[in-house]
């Protein structure tokens, strides 16, 4: 099936039941790990010094509504790689800003980076939220001057949901058929790392199959619902059948939760490391699944994600950290 039908089909086809859609946010993450792992704490979400916000930027005007980004760029006249971050939320719910803390703190570092918001939902069923996150690397591109972007140096980061959403964009790297129709034109959208916390790489998996089959639910809306009826989209919308010679290198930072499903990252750091392309994956020890999310995971998680994207982004080893003005 091509994806122009794909996107028709993500129209067409019948909303999903299931039960109400939880939400997901920093409050209800800490609600759940109260329960299960009371050493949690929250992150200190200021902004470091030297760091400067330019928040609610309009990147991208899709049928359902604006999106916008919200960029931290630490000051000084040094052109600096940027990195887009992808909230999690299981393609249905989530919000840019409860990745803010982290966007900030690997601001600090030294690179110039954007938390985006994405079509979820009924509106984000493959491959919309892809087409997204493509239009806003390419919005990077095109402010690079506004911002002071090394153009050539770009990554994606994403937690659960978002970290499949960035391993997709680093994955499909070329594919021309998922650049989508909105955002800026005449910019590539292709991405030169990617770290992918806790997110799955194929949806080809026979538990998940089961499950969708057994009990239906509004987070298979993504999929655009059950894999009995609608599998060339399950295939589709597997970032590990995209990999290639253009694929990003992948840093897999993964928790020891046993659920959500999540399947594939080992095989697919594989496929990768035949090619020749970076590719890692490392486990964080007695984990929740949005353990990238909080203490006492957080500031290792950021320098495990710094320390990859250094690497293959080429961040300038003292960027000097001067407020700078607005563009």
């Amino acid at each position: 099936m091509k994806l122009p039908l794909l996107c028709l089909l993500a129209t067409l086809a019948p909303a999903l039941p299931g039960a109400t859609i939880r939400p997901f946010t920093i409050d209800t993450v800490m609600a759940d790990l109260a329960r299960t792992h009371p050493e949690a704490t929250r992150v200190d979400g200021a902004l470091p010094p030297g760091v400067v916000a330019h928040e609610d930027l309009v990147y991208s005007h899709p049928a359902e509504g604006d999106l916008s980004l919200d960029l931290y760029r630490p000051g000084g006249p040094v052109r600096l790689p940027a990195v887009i971050i992808v909230h999690g939320g299981g393609w249905v719910a989530g919000d840019r800003r409860m990745e803010r803390p982290f966007a900030r703190q690997l601001a600090a570092r030294g690179y110039v980076v954007a938390t985006v918001s994405y079509r979820l939902g009924r509106a984000g069923r493959f491959p919309a939220p892809v087409n997204d996150l493509k239009a806003a690397v390419r919005w990077l591109r095109a402010h690079a001057d506004d911002y002071g972007i090394d153009a050539s140096a770009i990554g994606a980061v994403g937690g659960s949901a978002g970290g499949s959403l960035a391993t997709f964009i680093g994955a499909s790297n070329g594919v021309a058929e998922l650049e989508g129709d909105t955002g800026t034109p005449g910019q590539s959208s292709a991405v030169q790392a990617v770290v992918d916390i806790d997110g799955s790489v194929t949806f080809l998996d026979n538990a998940l199959i089961r499950s969708s089959e057994t009990r239906p639910s509004p987070y298979f809306e993504f999929v655009h619902g059950i894999y009995s009826q609608n599998r060339a989209v399950w295939v589709a919308a597997s970032p590990i059948l995209y990999v290639s010679r253009q694929s990003a290198p992948v840093l897999f930072i993964k928790s020891t939760a046993p659920t959500p499903i999540l399947a594939g990252r080992d095989e697919m750091c594989a496929r990768l490391n035949i090619l020749g392309i970076d590719s890692r994956v490392i486990q964080f020890p007695n984990t929740p699944h949005p353990f990238w999310l909080v203490h006492p995971w957080f500031e290792r998680v950021v320098d495990e994600t710094d320390g990859f994207l250094a690497r293959h982004l080429k961040r300038p080893a003292a960027p000097g950290l001067s407020p700078a003005p607005r563009p």
